[in-house]
């Protein structure tokens, strides 16, 4: 993959064995006014795009999963536009607006008709200090192939539903609702998903004797800049235990390791059901909420084995 990511640094030098070093005046600074082997700032570091894979579908189009790495510390607003496009034109608008810090992986899909199977399309994001960081999705690379398939232990992608929205959605591809929430701001409103996780698995293996539980983790994935979204828990749906020790994704949310769960993240704990969380908005305007339906809590099953979850996207109106 050729992406064209240029990040800020600074080149320090190693002298083995010379006395030299010990020498050196306590006010010699290097480049950005740090100390030589002072870790780098978590402020002011780049957004990075990333080509996960390609898809073939049963129609014959394919479709590019995107996702992106973060460096900085905190959570990184590019709106559409000039600093975070895709091209060609006519794919632009599914990417995120918001980026969490770290690693996420299929955050959203580009699906391109077979016609255009040879022609790149690129994900580009300027980053607040003017550093631009890119990358195509391309269908050449044949390892960057990905699948729904069962894996070892039998998991596969939960699928997400919305009332009033036809079919079903499986994998970083997803599905968008169809139905935009409104909401005034500053009023919590009810967010909802359907989830199922058809993964077959050997029930004879003590490890799957018992239904293996869905989590959905709601973030905030497109809106105004000002705009912040508090998710706090819905009445009706309880404090899940925390993950299996060592367990954990990487996608929208993360993996969370044994860390008590946040207000955001709802353990489905049959596997299928609704999901339901309680958001409140700062301020008006057009946003984006990701419900991402994973089943990390296996072992065959996480976002570095580009399996399996699945992304909903839910619209929503603040006045």
């Amino acid at each position: 993959m050729k992406a064209r990511m240029t990040i800020g640094g600074v080149a320090l030098g190693l002298l083995l064995g010379s006395a030299s070093f010990a020498s050196a005046p306590l006010t010699a600074q290097g480049p950005e006014g740090r100390w030589p082997l002072q870790p780098t700032s978590e402020i002011g570091r780049v957004v990075a795009p990333f080509l996960e894979g390609w898809y073939t579908n049963p129609d014959g189009t394919f479709s590019y999963s995107f996702g992106y790495l973060n460096m900085n510390g905190d959570t990184v607003q590019i709106p559409v536009g000039e600093g975070n496009k895709i091209e060609p034109a006519q794919f632009d608008g599914m990417q995120p607006t918001v980026f969490l810090p770290g690693r996420h992986r299929g955050m959203f899909t580009v699906t391109v008709p077979a016609e255009m199977r040879d022609d790149d399309v690129w994900w580009t994001l300027t980053n607040d200090n003017g550093e631009v960081t890119r990358v195509p999705g391309r269908t050449m690379w044949a390892a960057y192939m990905l699948d729904h398939g069962p894996r070892p232990h039998g998991s596969v992608p939960p699928t997400v539903m919305f009332e009033g929205t036809p079919g079903e959605g499986l994998g970083p591809q997803g599905i968008v609702s169809q139905r935009t929430v409104t909401a005034t701001a500053g009023q919590p409103v009810e967010l909802a998903v359907n989830v199922h996780d058809r993964s077959v698995r050997d029930t004879s293996d003590a490890r799957f004797r018992e239904a293996i539980a869905t989590r959905v983790i709601f973030t905030k994935y497109q809106g105004p800049a000002e705009g912040n979204v508090e998710f706090t828990r819905h009445p009706s749906t309880p404090v899940p235990p925390p993950p299996a020790e060592g367990r954990g994704g990487g996608g929208g949310g993360g993996g969370r390791g044994g860390a008590a769960p946040a207000a955001n993240e709802v353990m489905v704990t049959s596997g299928q059901g609704t999901a339901l969380v309680m958001a409140t908005f700062s301020a008006p305007g057009e946003y984006m909420i990701n419900a991402q339906a994973d089943n990390w809590r296996v072992p065959d099953s996480s976002s570095g084995d580009q399996c399996c979850w699945t992304n909903g996207y839910i619209r929503v109106t603040v006045r």
